[in-house]
């Protein structure tokens, strides 16, 4: 039977387009467009809050759907149940007024995230492309610009209809064009078992891990390595998400004009999308161990910038910092567990990490804790630096997992018989 099999650049294309409206219309712009849905519909920054925190648990403790629906129906269904989700949530947002509906649709969209977003892309680019640490360069790039894109959407549909509602309707129509074309360019690529995936050929013979084919999940969980790249990933998330959600608050409180502060926040989203597309080129040839040293050395100095910026020098240090975070630490991670773990299993550990790291949701409601105790951001931004050198130097300390060798499972005890 005929199957159509577009070129791996359509599919890239595609697969990128739908992680630009994902990203241009969740935790970038919804900061943006949420302040005028609190005044209209009278909510409190309480409720607002909770739906930003909601948004992060649902992609989390989502992130192993779709590793499940991939495995059991195929990427192009798959994304299609994303995309469903994605402009179910931005429609429901769209008509909103209550707030329940409100904390409905974040929870929906959330889920759609990690149904249709990462998860897949990295699964299928990483088995169509063999420069995968480019590929990967290039699509958290373009997904990055999304976050740019998203505040930009924003302030257009708002001067054209002097309202926020048409901004979600916006995103529901790019949803499904995007979703349609993603699972459109799949469907026939990408049908390969689990089985048929060969692991990645490394560039550097030191990276070779012997055995690495016979590395299954449960072994994978039971290295400390495996939870050091979690760690790593999941305290760029918080520090991340605590960032965008106080930033902008803290530094008007120090004497920013909220303009410059809200221009921070852009600026680092441009630096970390084009540091996405430098950082997967020189993934060919840096080791993804360096490349989270850099990661979490950059997001180290970024916050403590943060915590004590009032004027250009020490923002600029939040924001390049950040920025640079930011662009290396997705591909660090998704490299580190190929290069350790191969490719058989990856899905599901990438699943399992997307679904640890759930934990960095509670950042924002921690961070208002803080800020209510307390009266200042400051604290909160230096515990996130000092947290962030810690997992600088167990990365440093850390090497790849010796596999131990088990004859029952080998796949070479059928051979030896």
């Amino acid at each position: 039977m005929f199957k159509l099999r577009p070129h791996p650049w359509v599919t890239f294309a595609a697969l990128s387009l739908l992680f630009f409206v994902v990203s241009a219309g969740t935790f970038s712009s919804m900061g943006v467009v949420l302040r005028p849905m609190v005044h209209e519909l009278g909510w409190n920054w309480h409720q607002a809050g909770m739906g930003y925190t909601l948004l992060g648990v649902g992609c989390g403790l989502a992130s192993f759907v779709p590793a499940a629906l991939i495995r059991r129906i195929g990427v192009p269904a798959t994304l299609l149940i994303g995309t469903a989700m994605l402009a179910g949530g931005f429609g429901m947002l769209a008509v909103t007024h209550a707030v329940w509906t409100y904390l409905a649709a974040t929870t929906l969209i959330g889920v759609a995230f990690a149904v249709c977003a990462t998860v897949p892309g990295t699964h299928v680019l990483t088995s169509l492309f063999k420069r995968q640490s480019t590929v990967l360069g290039a699509y958290f790039t373009i997904g990055a610009l999304g976050g740019v894109a998203g505040p930009v959407i924003y302030i257009v549909t708002q001067a054209l209809t002097h309202g926020w509602r048409a901004y979600w309707i916006v995103f529901v129509l790019m949803a499904v064009a995007s979703g349609l074309f993603a699972a459109a360019t799949t469907a026939g690529r990408f049908d390969l078992p689990a089985e048929d995936i060969v692991p990645p050929e490394q560039v550097d013979p030191v990276e070779l891990i012997e055995g690495l084919r016979d590395w299954t999940v449960r072994r994978a969980l039971m290295t400390w390595q495996f939870y050091v790249i979690v760690a790593g990933y999941t305290m760029y998330l918080l520090i991340n998400t605590t960032a965008h959600g106080f930033a902008v608050e803290h530094l008007t409180e120090r004497g920013v004009d909220p303009n410059v502060a809200a221009g921070m926040l852009s600026l680092e989203a441009l630096i970390g999308a084009g540091v996405s597309l430098v950082g997967g080129i020189a993934g060919e040839k840096i080791r993804p161990k360096t490349l989270m040293l850099i990661a979490l050395f950059t997001l180290t100095l970024g916050m403590a910038g943060l915590a004590e910026a009032r004027g250009y020098g020490l923002m600029l240090a939040y924001a390049v910092g950040m920025g640079i975070g930011f662009g290396l630490t997705f591909i660090a991670s998704t490299m580190l567990l190929i290069t350790y773990f191969g490719k058989k299993s990856n899905l599901e550990l990438y699943s399992i990490m997307s679904l640890m790291s759930t934990s960095a949701a509670l950042g924002p409601y921690v961070g208002g804790w803080v800020r209510d105790t307390y009266g200042s951001f400051v604290g909160l931004f230096l515990f996130c630096a000092a947290t962030a050198a810690v997992m600088l130097v167990a990365t440093w300390f850390m090497h790849p997992p010796a596999l131990q060798f088990d004859p029952e499972n080998s796949p070479l005890q059928g051979e030896a018989a």
